[in-house]
């Protein structure tokens, strides 16, 4: 089993690279769903890649977002991201996709991103027959269903390692500064917004039903962290 994990890292270290062609990185997420499902790994058994442990710096990743729904798959890796302690926005959009920027350790975003990537497996299998409007409901339900789901097993992780609460805040607070760093020297201007969702819905509540029976593990949150406070 340790070598189907080693294989299905390697091949979301490629689909997750910036430098991959789209093509060849679709392919390579393709087949690493295929063996997560075939041989029953979950993101658990992912998430901490071997050597990313001791790496402290903050870097930033672009990510791009094409397809359909774009704007609320994107919201669901957002959602990802700051529950690994990274800091992210929107860039801007256009017809060829949704551009995201992620400030964390490599290792945070590293486990964001592979967590995002048995996200949307999920949701494609899972997303209702129906309209815009129906399908869209769904993404919300499912992106706050998500977030209750990962806010419970941080939690619940804090809650069983003594001083991991004070290494996940700093990890998110330098994530935060690079951030904001970033947007003073590149003139960058972020507008909050709010939007109205129907949460009675039966498409809402189906999707956050979906999201809180995922990601329901906090051990994607703690790599490195036992290293630093030891």
């Amino acid at each position: 089993m340790s070598d189907q994990r080693t294989r299905v890292r390697a091949l979301l270290a490629v689909a997750l690279h910036p430098n991959t062609p789209p093509a060849e990185a679709e392919n390579a997420l393709a087949l690493a769903s295929k063996l997560m499902l075939k041989h029953g790994l979950s993101d658990d058994d992912i998430a901490e890649p071997a050597g990313f442990g001791d790496d402290h710096d903050v870097v930033l990743e672009t990510v791009t977002i094409t397809g359909p729904y774009r704007v609320r798959r994107i919201g669901i890796l957002y959602t990802i991201a700051v529950a690994h302690s990274c800091s992210a926005f929107r860039d801007f959009d256009s017809a060829d996709g949704c551009i995201m920027r992620i400030f964390g350790r490599s290792c945070d975003i590293f486990a964001a991103r592979t967590l995002f990537a048995a996200a949307e497996v999920l949701s494609a299998r899972l997303l209702p027959v129906g309209g815009r409007s129906a399908r869209t409901s769904w993404f919300r339900g499912f992106e706050s269903g998500l977030q209750e789901s990962l806010g419970g097993a941080r939690t619940q992780f804090v809650a069983e390692t003594p001083g991991a609460g004070l290494v996940l805040a700093d990890r998110a607070d330098r994530a935060a500064r690079e951030r904001r760093l970033y947007l003073r020297t590149q003139g960058i201007h972020i507008s909050g917004g709010t939007s109205w969702v129907d949460t009675s819905s039966g498409d809402f509540g189906a999707g956050a039903s979906a999201g809180r029976s995922f990601g329901g593990s906090g051990r994607s949150f703690g790599s490195g962290v036992r290293g630093e406070l030891g």
